[in-house]
């Protein structure tokens, strides 16, 4: 094969495949992949993509191993240079290989699969690239070409070339058993055909690469063809800022709009000609230019009117696998595993439901069932992409017959609120885009995914599942994802319910709201933006009023709430039948160690079924909960326990009132006490006391301020988010008022410090960090590109030592670039990504 590569025109670096194609799809992005690998930023929807290519590298290996005869080269552990030699001798052995390293006339190959085959007397081989795609694309004869061209200039005698791609028709039969998961496509001449022009990339990115400085591409379509490059937001920081950029217009894709801006450069969508502008774009350009929404009022509400309370808000989380894990599954099917539903009364009074099955186990039809039982009344279903869940209905109704009639009906209803929305509104703070998470922030600012923890949008969704059922994801983590999931998903249908409230000009349920400017405003509506305020029940009203006070400096929300919840806590917290539960007293005095000063619990209750007293602590902000706090509360409950008698707390009680200038009000705590164990004198409220063995403690707290450490399954302790309150009260003589109260709490699951002030940087300093990683991630990261990369780890030349493997697994991480972060860093809390990986890589060795 003539060599058609010179050496002695530039120095040759071995460039890999993969640079080639970055080389195919942009010059520019071939020299970043070369000098600035740091500076790439990979979507998660990218990493995805990745990790499903590495499961369908495996599984080829079974298929096309089946003895399991072979060998696979391992670059990260072999290096280039020993990776091609081992390649050389193990071709002699004439076994399938895989991952064959192979480097000549400029380029390195790793090549998927080779297979010795013959060619009439003549050993050869045949070489299988495999590809996670349904179908073959041009980039992938690319690769097919320039693997093919390096392995035989490398003198391997190539019989064929194929590419393996997934049959999406496929249907795992299980039990391991993928044969037939993959099909071949021969594109052995055209491979070999294009020996010229593989030698041409070679030489042109050989002399780009040695360039002291990027091409000069600007950016277009192969930014994000033939897929998306991890170097966008590097190149946008040297683009001529636009005020208005015209990437806020949505669908350009007619051809005279994308010819006038590829010749022009324009960046303002100010400089675009009307007459190239459809309606739709014009109408973003006018709200934008202004800054002022489009809101046609009238034609919402009237879009709105054939469905009437009560309704159903709905949406859908689901996972694929391009290896499907499940038999009867198809690869990259969209399996639900997790659904929020919240529904609204005729009267406006909200309540929530939800399905999460993070089990391991195939959770469709589970998912089916909850779901046929909790959309069981004939109400209409509102949506936001009635495509997405219409096609998932479907296609659970076709693979559960016994549950179709119901799946259907539920499909049958389903309310589109996404067409509404492009049709009649839009705000300049949607940047061009009709996505729940740009709708949601303008018409309500007081919510926003930005503020959740952990789980923001739907790719996190699907990762976060993906470490949610792995095996080695310990109970603890799986917890904390468990609540991240049900709270993003719970923010989607609420989201929904917001968007309806602005569109139907309807009854105003007690939620949060905010000011259209992006001030900091209250939480709460008004009853004055109602119908009218006499309409709103007193209980609503009254919770409205009080809720405001967390966007109020100074308001103790706690203070202001706390009584009206005690009204009802003994009702709620009874869980079970056979509960039997009373208030002994509000904030009850417990004694400190060493002197006659208290702390106070905010509720002191008692559970006569079971003679059990339970501690009860509010909090109603994220930043609330103190571990000193929560740590008296294990004192009590151990000292209980120890004693095998409560009977100590009235002589503390005792004490602490003798030393108090308002012992009446100590007396009259004792007097509760008696009152709720219905006890005639002291003596019989001792005895009672000296019954109760044992204690509970329970906190009732926002959803997202659930410490990481919480002790999630110890007895004894128990994390109730608002969420987790009962929808109804129907023993208590004010259940009617019940609604309205619990509806308010629920805005406070979600209310953490970050959306309360918006984008402003906290008092103790602005964000030092550019990204948040997970421990895999994070590994991953460091194993690549440890050295550019600085780990936020507390203390770390002392933690590190004593932390267990599975303390690691169950941390978030925040990463920074070692040079060129963001802000400030003190060196004692910033660890060097290759020293965190070399100590991870010791305790993985074990």
């Amino acid at each position: 094969m003539p060599n058609h590569f010179s050496t002695e025109e530039h120095p040759v670096r071995a460039l890999s495949k993969s640079k080639l194609i970055a080389f195919r799809q942009c010059p520019k992005r071939f020299w970043l992949e070369v000098h600035q690998p740091g500076a790439r930023r990979d979507s998660a929807a990218t990493q995805a993509v990745f990790q499903t290519g590495h499961a369908v590298g495996a599984v080829a290996q079974q298929i096309y191993d089946p003895a399991g005869d072979g060998a696979t080269i391992d670059l990260q552990a072999e290096g280039v240079a020993a990776a091609v030699e081992k390649t050389r001798k193990l071709l002699q052995a004439r076994k399938p290989l895989f991952e064959a390293g192979m480097s000549a006339a400029g380029g390195l190959a790793f090549a998927d699969v080779m297979l010795p085959v013959m060619d009439g007397a003549t050993p050869a081989w045949k070489m299988v690239e495999v590809k996670s795609s349904t179908s073959v694309k041009n980039y992938q004869e690319d690769d097919a070409a320039i693997q093919s061209y390096i392995a035989r200039a490398a003198g391997i005698e190539v019989r064929s070339v194929c590419i393996a791609h997934i049959d999406a028709a496929w249907i795992y039969p299980g039990e391991g058993n993928y044969q037939g998961l993959l099909v071949e496509k021969d594109v052995t001449e055209g491979a070999f055909a294009r020996s010229g022009e593989v030698a041409a990339w070679i030489g042109n990115a050989q002399r780009v690469a040695a360039q002291a400085v990027p091409p000069d591409v600007q950016m277009g379509t192969q930014c994000e063809t033939p897929f998306p490059c991890g170097f966008q937001e590097h190149c946008r920081k040297y683009l001529p800022s636009a005020e208005f950029p015209v990437a806020w217009l949505p669908r350009t894709s007619s051809k005279a709009l994308k010819d006038f801006l590829a010749h022009t450069g324009v960046q303002d969508m100010r400089d675009v000609p009307k007459a190239l502008l459809t309606p739709l774009q014009r109408r973003v350009r006018d709200a934008t230019v202004s800054g002022r929404a489009y809101f046609d009022a009238e034609g919402a509400k009237q879009d709105l009117r054939p469905y009437p309370l009560p309704a159903y808000f709905l949406d859908f989380e689901t996972i694929q696998f391009g290896v499907p894990r499940w038999a009867g599954t198809r690869p990259f099917q969209m399996l639900p595993f997790q659904f929020s539903l919240h529904q609204m009364d005729a009267q406006g009074q909200l309540s929530h439901e939800s399905f999460l099955d993070i089990s391991g186990n195939e959770p469709s039809e589970a998912f089916a069932a909850q779901l046929v039982r909790t959309c069981a009344q004939p109400l209409p279903v509102f949506v936001y992409h009635a495509g997405f869940e219409g096609s998932r209905l479907k296609e659970l109704a076709q693979r559960f017959p016994a549950l179709a009639p119901e799946l259907e009906a539920i499909r049958d209803r389903l309310v589109d609120l996404l067409p509404i929305a492009q049709a009649r509104y839009y705000d300049p703070r949607q940047h061009g885009s009709w996505s729940i998470k740009k709708v949601l922030p303008a018409i309500a600012p007081h919510l926003g995914y930005d503020a959740l923890t952990g789980v923001q949008d739907g790719g996190m969704a699907m990762a976060a599942y993906l470490e949610a059922i792995a095996p080695a994801t310990s109970p603890q983590r799986k917890a904390l994802i468990r609540d991240e999931l049900l709270a993003y998903c719970a923010l989607d249908t609420l989201a929904m319910v917001e968007i309806w409230k602005k569109f139907s000009q309807s009854y105003s349920i007690p939620q949060p709201t905010g000011s259209t400017q992006g001030e900091k405003a209250m939480l709460t509506q008004s009853p004055a933006h109602s119908e009218s305020a006499s309409e709103v029940p007193f209980f609503a009203a009254l919770m409205q009023h009080l809720m405001q006070g967390t966007m109020i400096p100074k308001v103790q929300v706690e203070r202001s709430i706390g009584p009206i919840i005690g009204f009802f806590l003994a009702d709620a917290l009874a869980s079970k039948p056979d509960d039997d539960i009373v208030m002994l007293c509000p904030e009850f005095p417990i004694q400190k160690a060493g002197n006659n000063q208290s702390t106070n619990i905010d509720w002191l209750m008692l559970n006569l079924a079971t003679r059990e007293l339970l501690l009860v602590e509010l909090k109603t902000t994220d930043t609330t909960f103190r571990p000193e706090q929560a740590a008296i509360y294990r004192e009590l409950q151990n000292k209980i326990v120890r004693e095998g008698s409560a009977a100590f707390l009235l002589d503390d009680l005792d004490a602490i009132g003798a030393a108090s200038q308002e012992r009446g009000k100590y007396q009259n705590v004792r007097n509760l006490l008696a009152q709720g164990f219905g006890a005639s004198d002291a003596n019989g409220l001792r005895e009672a006391l000296g019954h109760c063995s044992r204690a509970k403690v329970i906190y009732l707290a926002p959803q997202v301020s659930k410490p990481v450490d919480w002790p999630t399954g110890e007895d004894g302790w128990t994390w109730m988010s608002f969420a987790d309150l009962p929808e109804s009260l129907d023993a208590h003589d004010y259940a009617d008022q019940w609604p309205a109260v619990r509806s308010s709490l629920l805005s406070l699951d979600l209310l953490t410090r970050r959306l309360r002030n918006g984008d402003v940087p906290s008092a103790s300093g602005a964000r030092n960090y550019r990204e948040v990683l997970d421990f895999d991630t994070l590994l991953q990261r460091c194993r690549m590109e440890g050295a550019s990369w600085v780990v936020g780890l507390k203390n770390w030349r002392s933690a590190l030592p004593t932390m267990t493997l599975e303390q690691l697994r169950a941390k978030a991480y925040k990463c920074d670039l070692a040079e060129g972060g963001v802000g400030k860093k003190l060196g004692s809390n910033w660890i060097a990504g290759g020293q965190f990986l070399a100590h991870v890589e010791k305790l993985l060795d074990r």
